[in-house]
Order: C-alpha cells, then sequence, then structure tokens
C-alpha cells in the first residue's frame, strides 16, 4: 500500500514535470524553498516561546535542514498530485499490457474456470484435458450460462490482480459495485452478434475489468486527488515531528537544568 502510494507519487511528479511550462514548475519550486526556509527559521525559533536563553547547535541545525528539506518535497508533491488523474490510464494501460503477459495469471485464472465449468457440465468435458497441460487453454461452452460463468471469474481474477498490483487506487474500487452480470451477458450478446458463429474470446473478459477499472478510476479521480493530498499533510506532519520533537526536548532539559542550577545557586 506504502509504496503503491509513493510510486504514483512519483509518478505524478515526473509527469508535472514533463507537462508543465518551466514558468509553473519554476514558480512551485520557489514557493516550495521559500516555505523550506520558513519552516528552517521556525524550527530553529520556536523554542524561544518557553526557553527564551536556548540557542540551537550544530546537530540541530541538521534537524532543520531536514525539516526544510521535507517541507519542499512534500510541498512539490502536494502540487504534483494535481495530475494524478492524467497518470491513471497509463496505470491501467502498464497494467493491462502486463496482465496479458502474466503467464501464471491465465494458468491460474484459466484452471479455476475449467473446473467451475466442469462442474456446471461435466459431459462437455469428456475428453478435454485437464489443465495441467500448459499448451491447453481449450474450455467448452456447453450454454450461454457456461460463457457468463467464464467470463466472470476472468473479470473477477483481472479485478483482484489489480488490487494485488495497485492497493492504493484500489480503495477507490472498493466503494463502487463490482461488474454486474448484466453487463458481462451484454458483452457476450455483442460479440456474437457482430461475429456470428465464432468463439467468445476469453481476452474479452480481460478487457471487461479493464475497462471497467479506467472508467471507475477516471470517475473518482479528484477524489483521488484530494485524499492523495491529506495522506501527504498527515505524513507531513508525523515526519516533521522527529526534528521538531528532538530540538524541543533539548530545549526542554535545557530549560530544566537551568532551573536546577539557579536554584541550586
Amino acid at each position: 500500500m506504502i509504496r503503491d502510494f509513493f510510486s504514483i507519487i512519483m509518478k505524478s511528479v515526473a509527469f508535472m514535470w514533463e507537462s508543465e511550462s518551466s514558468g509553473i514548475i519554476a514558480g512551485a519550486i520557489i514557493v516550495a524553498f521559500i516555505l523550506g526556509v520558513l519552516c528552517w527559521v521556525a524550527c530553529s525559533y520556536y523554542t524561544r516561546l518557553w526557553n527564551k536563553r536556548f540557542r540551537v547547535k550544530f546537530q540541530h541545525h541538521l534537524l532543520c535542514a531536514l525539516a526544510a528539506t521535507l517541507t519542499v518535497v512534500f510541498t512539490l508533491s502536494f502540487r504534483a498530485v494535481r495530475e494524478l488523474e492524467y497518470i491513471v490510464d497509463e496505470i491501467v494501460d502498464n497494467w493491462y499490457e502486463e496482465l496479458e503477459e502474466d503467464y501464471f495469471f491465465h494458468q491460474e485464472t484459466y484452471t479455476e474456470a475449467y473446473y467451475a465449468l466442469k462442474n456446471m457440465n461435466p459431459n462437455a468435458f469428456i475428453g478435454v484435458p485437464e489443465p495441467d497441460d500448459a499448451e491447453n487453454t481449450y474450455l467448452s461452452f456447453a450454454n450461454s450460462d457456461m460463457i457468463e460463468k467464464c467470463v466472470e471469474i476472468y473479470v473477477r481474477g483481472a479485478c483482484n490482480n489489480f488490487s494485488t498490483q495497485h492497493p492504493f487506487l484500489n480503495l477507490m474500487l472498493r466503494a463502487r459495485p463490482g461488474i454486474s452480470k448484466e453487463e458481462i451477458k451484454e458483452d457476450i450478446q455483442h460479440f456474437a452478434y457482430m461475429n456470428p458463429g465464432k468463439r467468445y474470446p476469453l481476452e474479452n473478459a480481460i478487457d471487461i475489468a479493464a475497462y471497467y477499472i479506467s472508467e471507475i478510476l477516471y470517475e473518482q479521480s479528484p477524489r483521488t486527488v484530494w485524499k492523495s493530498r491529506i495522506i501527504l499533510f498527515a505524513l507531513f506532519l508525523f515526519v516533521q515531528l522527529i526534528p521538531f520533537g528532538v530540538i524541543g526536548y533539548s530545549a526542554y532539559k535545557d530549560l530544566k537544568i537551568g532551573d536546577y542550577t539557579y536554584s541550586y545557586h
């Protein structure tokens, strides 16, 4: 999940770098650096709110530099996420191409479909080889119900594969209803009408899944943008706790030591 999220953020940044004009990119970098400098200043001086005599040392400035760097990185990422809706199609296309070449996916899904259809109509599979043979991809369809069942298995398998490969984007799909049998049946009927007498290709089932995923993600892309920004902002606050917390703790210890020294004298 986390790796998928940051992979998408990096793709968004790369897309922004390639697609935006140099002026817009320069403006985003300037804003990011200004915020980084302000963060450095805030990190260096905020402890004086309760310990006016505390002065940051070299190691504290290293932490301030870390806080400033994180500010720059998160600011640019926050800006780049707006490009997310433009890279969703690319992500789905790449996933689809990889799925077409995924031997294990095809074998596993074919095996599941083979036994599911055989249970529906054992007589239709008399003489049909078991799916152990890697070269065998034959399925027998005695009726339209068997075709629908087979396509349903392939569509579900493709969607599950996408959820494994892209768990973050899959969150956008979980809130939506799945592909209905009516949609699958409609595609089968359309193919039969356009290609009378021809065998329904199983690749069409993967096409249905890819189309469904791309359409929903495109529809959900605005929501994906603001959800990604919320996650980025939460991560930003979390990682900033490290430098600010360490420096604040150092200032607190210095204050306690100062109080003890003063009372001792």
